[in-house]
């Protein structure tokens, strides 16, 4: 990871708080309101054992902070794993409602184990993510009165852990997404769907449908 963002710190500390004004709220058909945007993300919070180096390690914090990072007022999204003990291996997926905007990664948090008693945590913060007010760890946007999918986020046990954004490869198969997503919340099924990707070159490859929209 270090070749990659060179200040990135190993360390047994928290992840520090975002303070927030205006905080995304989960999707309900209380909380929908036409003139906002709503995302879809899905994240695995599991432990994955023998990664890298390491015994094992999980994901445990993510934060997505809308542009322009530096204002004090800025909406931020904050996404934490359930449970650190026991979060099951799998995929959870999130729907939330918020104000529309480029959203920018501006934290992460992966705790690494080399045994019971040697625990650690790699994190990235603003300072390693963001560069000139630019989003180097990779963003992504979303207007109002749409839905947009931006993948789904888990690790990747190369040489050392690594967070990772995959996402769901061909039309039909986001088309069959959608369908569930629509099954769930079927108050919304008239708002169209995108397929559009946190956009990074650090957590995730390059990917775009040529059809994005399902409407």
């Amino acid at each position: 990871m270090s070749k990659y963002l060179p200040h990135l710190v190993i360390t047994a500390g928290l992840l520090p708080l975002i303070a927030t004004a205006a905080e995304p709220v989960k999707l309900t058909e209380d909380t929908y309101k036409a003139d906002l945007g709503m995302i879809v993300v899905q994240v695995n919070w599991g432990r994955a054992w023998k990664c890298g180096q390491f015994e094992n390690a999980q994901l445990q914090a993510l934060t997505f902070t809308k542009s322009p990072i530096d204002n004090e007022t800025s909406s931020a999204l904050a996404l934490e794993t359930p449970s650190k003990l026991s979060a099951d291996n799998q995929f959870l997926p999130y729907t939330f409602v918020i104000e529309p905007g480029e959203y920018a990664l501006t934290a992460f948090d992966v705790k690494v184990a080399r045994s019971i008693t040697e625990v650690a945590h790699i994190k990235g913060s603003t300072d390693d993510l963001i560069e000139d007010g630019k989003p180097i760890g990779g963003s992504f946007t979303v207007g109002p009165g749409e839905v947009v999918y931006i993948g789904h986020f888990g690790l990747d046990c190369g040489a050392e852990p690594f967070l990772w954004r995959n996402y769901i490869e061909g039309r039909k198969d986001f088309e069959r997404y959608v369908n569930g997503f629509r099954q769930q919340f079927p108050f919304v099924k008239h708002v169209p769907v995108r397929h559009g990707l946190f956009e990074t070159q650090l957590f995730g490859n390059s990917y775009s449908l040529k059809d994005p929209v399902v409407k």
